[in-house]
């Protein structure tokens, strides 16, 4: 089931209608060898996490594809970096990049930018893809913005326009150059065509930096491009400013996705800091709690659960969401309950829609002790 982001947007200067969403997609391949070797490839995660990072901060919803949805290969990880190493340990992050979607499955009318991210893999499967060539040339068509970065750039070697033009005629685009690359490599010879080959023949003006990690990144319209890593906050930064020039948020409504955290959060964070009446907003008036004990089913109702939590008196509680999964005005949701040195908690959650709000109305859980 799909999380559905919705936010009401007002679009300055194009036909986007004011239903239009605040969304960005990223383009990621499935590819797991650079063609038919045996030496391995993957999907950049730091040209995947920075971008990643900015949008979300700055407020759009960002889905991800692969030509084939599903789980990605991810690579070139450096865990020592705080901002990889945060992202290499959500869950939540980390299950949107196993569950991809497939181009089918997306409508471009949703999203006001398209992202394509780097690494070997991008080299593969993406830029053939007719239904992501669609996509980002409606995404384009609507006054949003198309982005690469490093390989990235790949995945619009092809990209066309309604009438079969190149869609980035004589505008400057950049990527990882054949300069940087080493061609005599059995890798390089795998690679189905030369980014800078294939942008110039499709009228673009490929250009580079001859110095390799300097944040080298173009703009030239609405197409926005980086010829490595180290370009990635820059383009973010970049495909943001675009963004907010053209189109302008009004009547903002929050999502369902959004919602529900903080019915989640409600509960997770008003047990911890003492909060009953903001434990009692979160809950359904007839929600029960139910677990097994000694082999038995314990069951306790949520004004029980409630007269246990002192105003004021707070508990050394560390909670987290783990996932949530909606559907229409229906919600399973799971989160960890870590009371450091004694035991965590597994929560599972059944959640409602109704009368304009989300209510836990049933959680089960279970738990495992710290050794001692």
């Amino acid at each position: 089931m799909n999380i559905l982001f919705v936010l009401i947007l007002s679009v300055i200067g194009c036909n986007t209608p004011i239903q239009a969403q605040n969304k960005i997609l990223f383009v990621t391949s499935n590819q797991d060898f650079y063609g038919n070797t045996k030496i391995s490839t993957a999907n950049h995660f730091e040209e995947i996490v920075v971008p990643y990072d900015v949008f979300v901060k700055d407020g759009y919803q960002v889905d991800f594809i692969s030509p084939k949805g599903g789980a990605i290969p991810i690579g070139y990880i450096n865990s020592s970096d705080s901002l990889q190493k945060k992202f290499l340990y959500d869950a939540w992050f980390m299950g949107k990049l196993e569950h991809t979607k497939k181009p089918n499955e997306i409508d471009a009318n949703h999203y006001v930018a398209i992202f394509y991210s780097g690494g070997g893999a991008a080299m593969f499967g993406v830029a053939e893809d007719p239904m992501i060539q669609r996509i980002a040339r409606t995404i384009y068509n609507r006054n949003g913005v198309v982005s690469t970065i490093c390989h990235g750039t790949a995945g619009i070697a092809f990209l066309k326009d309604n009438k079969g033009k190149s869609l980035y005629a004589g505008r400057k685009i950049t990527g990882y150059p054949d300069k940087f690359e080493n061609t005599e490599m059995e890798y390089y010879k795998a690679f189905p065509f030369s980014i800078n080959q294939a942008i110039k023949k499709n009228e673009g003006n490929f250009v580079y930096s001859e110095e390799a990690g300097d944040g080298f990144h173009i703009v030239d319209g609405r197409f926005v491009t980086g010829q490595d890593p180290s370009s990635a906050l820059k383009v973010a930064n970049e495909v943001v400013k675009i963004l907010k020039t053209n189109f302008k948020t009004v009547n903002v409504a929050k999502t369902d996705s959004e919602q529900v955290k903080e019915t989640l959060l409600d509960y997770i964070e008003g047990t911890a800091n003492g909060q009953p009446t903001r434990l009692r907003k979160a809950f359904h008036p007839d929600f029960n709690l139910y677990t097994v004990a000694k082999d038995s089913l314990w069951i306790r109702s949520g004004e029980e659960y409630i007269s246990n939590v002192k105003v004021g008196e707070k508990v050394n509680r560390i909670g987290k969401i783990i996932s949530i999964d909606i559907e229409k005005d229906a919600a399973i949701a799971k989160a960890e309950i870590v009371i450091p040195n004694v035991r965590t908690f597994t929560d599972y959650f059944l959640l409602l829609k109704y009368q304009g709000s989300w209510k836990i109305v049933h959680k089960s859980y279970s738990w495992t002790d710290f050794p001692k």
